[in-house]
């Protein structure tokens, strides 16, 4: 430090002894963040001065033309604060239930202004997603996202942003596929056609073919979109439901048992819902089940064809909805195109800021709609295509928020904590699932405890919890999407068959893991080495914080290069992603001892000059 002083001194001056000072300061000792100053002619006094600051502070000199992230000057960002603060304010006034009224014209008043106000804050919502899904975009890009600690945006985004790791790839997703489309980004941007309408377009919206669909998109609805460009079904949007069995308590090892096979075959970061569905693969392979369905296997859904044409019907009688009131679409706030991690994640965190306050106006109008079944007095076949055609989103992301208000109201204390960014939106619904019934004693430390831990290693806890609650009541749950569903109920039908007898799922189940473990232990040998001790240690788990990908690598916490040993203490489990890229490119690095003593250095290339923050 005093060396950058001294050409600083010598730069005022203009004294040889400074400049001759300055010159024999090798680059490796010059202050990380001082530019060298050129003492060959007249320098500015406050130049000098305002070098000797930064010269002595450590950092740079900020300039009066550096931006901010985001701008918060823009015409789109003060047009979403000013409509925020509307209907923030007329939100204020609905409180948290409408009262039951049997007047219909009475109820429909009321639901055509919750309405109102749900559709102008999704389109809020909306003016944001382009910005974020560029961010992303640029984020995934190379390796930005591990120079930040992650291998991939969806674990940054869940861990930094609070946003699910799903809906975090599929922004990013549709944000690079609009770099080839300029006209349905542009379309998008004015606030023209819904991100929902945008997805399903932009596979045939090419070339010149653009401005055809969105013109179409702007007239028709989402059902007719999806039925034209014939989309298949979205895997996020499936509608997951619970399975729950009776299982006895002596037969519950073998149930355990089943899925630790199920670990074995499939890797031991799988999923409890993907084992049981090996479980069902494998039994069906050996054996056939019979024709037809009972009508008790129809338990879960009823006919797409029957729903579909319900809403063909409605879209035609309601004219599309003409009546509803249209919101004035807001312009979509611009991503500013930054390509360095850092300020990436600045902008990122800023608009994701703005994103939460219109999230949290959202969840309490969508829960008095979802109260008042709004969609039923418009003339809507469900809350599914209320969602997709009104307000422009996933049916599933509106059902979320709705369920995560209704915990947030039952647990103010979860209220508080989110509104405090003590912790985030992802952690929050973790606790909202897992929390239903309880103690205010109980729920601060459990929030206390999320506050220290990343979302991967909450969930992980959450979930153990609640399967030790399910093992003590007896009961053998598994969530599942629908196609799941129906593989399980033409097992459970061959099972029977099989039989010659009907058979509970309780006991279809257990017949179905005790055949699954009978096939593969004929086929698999299980051997204990050193290898699978260290990854068993560390739950089959990269070590990173907040990464979520299986482990495939073991690393020498000391390098064996340097004298490290194989002890178990020295070794840590990894995907290949953070120990090719990150370990062993210097992007971040590791000290302590295994398992409970590790100590993470992450940004360990970022240059000061290029990377500084405002």
């Amino acid at each position: 430090m005093d060396a950058g002083i001294g050409r600083v001194r010598g730069a005022c001056y203009g004294e040889d002894m400074g400049e001759a000072h300055a010159n024999s300061v090798t680059a490796s000792e010059r202050p990380r963040g001082c530019r060298r100053i050129d003492t060959s002619g007249p320098i500015h006094v406050t130049t000098a001065a305002a070098a000797l600051v930064a010269a002595v502070a450590g950092v740079r000199p900020r300039e009066a033309s550096l931006p901010s992230y985001p701008d918060r000057t823009s015409e789109p960002w003060l047009e979403l604060e000013r409509r925020l603060e509307l209907v923030t304010k007329a939100a204020a006034t609905l409180g948290s239930r409408i009262v039951r009224v049997r007047d219909p014209r009475f109820a429909r008043n009321i639901a055509h202004g919750v309405d109102n106000l749900a559709h102008n804050i999704a389109v809020g919502c909306g003016a944001l997603e382009l910005a974020i899904g560029d961010a992303l975009r640029a984020l995934e890009t190379g390796r930005r996202a591990m120079d930040l600690g992650y291998s991939n945006i969806g674990d940054y985004a869940r861990e930094e942003l609070g946003m699910n790791a799903s809906t975090a790839a599929k922004k990013a997703r549709l944000a690079r596929k609009l770099c080839d489309r300029p006209l349905v980004r542009e379309a998008l941007r004015r606030g023209e056609i819904t991100p929902r309408k945008a997805e399903i377009i932009v596979p045939v919206a090419v070339g010149d073919n653009q401005m055809l669909w969105i013109l179409r998109a702007k007239a028709e609805t989402v059902r007719a979109l999806r039925r034209a460009v014939r989309a298949k079904p979205d895997p996020d949007d499936e509608e997951w439901r619970r399975l729950t069995a009776a299982v006895a308590p002596e037969q519950r090892p073998l149930l355990d048992e089943g899925l630790r096979w199920g670990g074995i075959v499939l890797g031991e970061r799988s999923k409890k819902v993907e084992r049981v569905e090996a479980w069902g693969q494998e039994y069906l392979s050996a054996q056939e089940a019979p024709e037809g369905r009972d009508v008790a296997d129809e338990v879960f859904f009823s006919s797409d064809a029957d729903a579909d044409a319900l809403a063909e019907q409605l879209e035609r009688e309601s004219q599309q909805w003409v009546n509803l009131a249209a919101a004035v679409p807001l312009k979509a706030l611009e991503f500013s195109g930054e390509i360095d991690p850092w300020r990436i994640d600045a902008e990122l965190k800023g608009v994701m800021a703005m994103r939460n306050r219109w999230d949290d106006a959202f969840g309490q109008v969508a829960l008095l709609l979802k109260h008042c079944s709004a969609w039923e007095i418009l003339r809507f076949a469900g809350f599914r295509q209320y969602c997709e055609e009104r307000l422009g989103m996933a049916p599933r992301t509106v059902g979320q928020r709705v369920a995560l208000e209704r915990s947030l109201l039952r647990i103010p204390l979860l209220r508080q904590a989110l509104r405090e960014n003590r912790i985030t939106y992802e952690k929050a619904r973790l606790i909202a699932r897992h929390f239903q019934d309880g103690h205010v004693l109980e729920l601060r430390p459990l929030i206390a405890m999320a506050e220290t831990l990343t979302c991967v290693e909450l969930r992980e806890r959450l979930e153990v919890k609640a399967e030790e609650q399910m093992c003590a009541s007896g009961l053998f749950t598994v969530t599942m999407p629908p196609h799941i569903i129906d593989l399980l109920q033409d097992t459970f039908r061959a099972v029977r068959a099989e039989a010659k007898r009907w058979m509970s799922i309780g006991q279809c189940l257990l017949r179905m893991a005790a055949h699954f473990v009978e096939v593969w232990k004929a086929h698999v040998k299980e051997i204990k080495t050193a290898r699978r001790r260290i990854l068993a240690r560390d739950r089959h788990r990269c070590q990173v914080p907040g990464c979520s990908r299986p482990a495939v690598h073991l690393h020498h916490i000391e390098f064996r290069a340097h004298g490290g040993s194989d002890d178990p203490a020295n070794r840590i489990s990894l995907c290949a992603a953070h120990h090719l890229f990150g370990i062993h490119e210097e992007r971040m690095n590791v000290s302590g001892t295994a398992p409970d003593k590790l100590v993470w250095k992450f940004g360990v290339r970022r240059s000061w000059a290029n990377t500084a923050v405002p």
